[in-house]
């Protein structure tokens, strides 16, 4: 059968779509894509920084890797979360959280993954404890990563090129129009290089 030569399926979170993958490919590995993963993550401390007033223009600071942030940058984070601390907490939590992405090895992913579930249904956030019931509930694909790792990223990275030209232009009346933009700017021809 054609489905058993699909061997790996790379996916979000979301049950209805893993129920038919699971269906039409029951033999199957499925990987829940990393970039879903640490969404949950990230969108957990997003809640907690909107519960405190005045911190709308921190959101980029919290999200970004701490790494990649400019010097200034780093100082204004600093100090945003030695005066605020629901938000050093919960921005620990999501840094912790980067370390199971940099484990060297299955084992170690799914210790650090264990810890980190635990200490966010420990902590006094709503959110992280919705994260960490996800995280848990999808523990076994999200761990297939570091057994077959693969992600959607280009995929995701094309989807996100294509909203900004949507918003860009407005909407599209054309859809030939947009195609040919889209194609542009994707692929660096139109559609009836891309055809031929």
């Amino acid at each position: 059968m054609a489905s058993d030569r699909v061997k790996t399926i790379v996916m979000d979170m979301w049950d209805p779509f893993h129920k038919a993958v699971r269906k039409a490919f029951p033999c199957a590995d499925i990987v829940i894509d990393k970039y879903h993963v640490v969404q949950k993550v990230t969108q957990a401390l997003d809640q907690v920084r909107k519960k405190i007033p005045g911190l709308k223009k921190s959101r980029f600071l919290l999200l970004k890797s701490y790494e990649n942030l400019k010097e200034y940058q780093k100082e204004q984070l600093d100090e945003l979360l030695e005066t605020h601390d629901e938000l050093a907490y919960s921005y620990g939590l999501k840094e912790l959280f980067r370390d199971v992405y940099r484990s060297p090895d299955y084992e170690t992913a799914q210790v650090l993954l264990t810890e980190w579930i635990q200490f966010a249904w420990s902590s006094p956030f709503p959110s992280f404890h919705k994260a960490a019931k996800t995280l848990e509930n999808w523990k076994v694909q999200i761990l297939q990563y570091f057994k077959t790792p693969f992600t959607n990223g280009r995929t995701e990275g094309t989807n996100h090129k294509i909203k900004n030209i949507k918003r860009r232009a407005y909407g599209y009346r054309n859809l030939h129009r947009f195609r040919t933009r889209v194609f542009l700017e994707c692929t660096g021809k139109t559609y009836q290089e891309q055809a031929s």
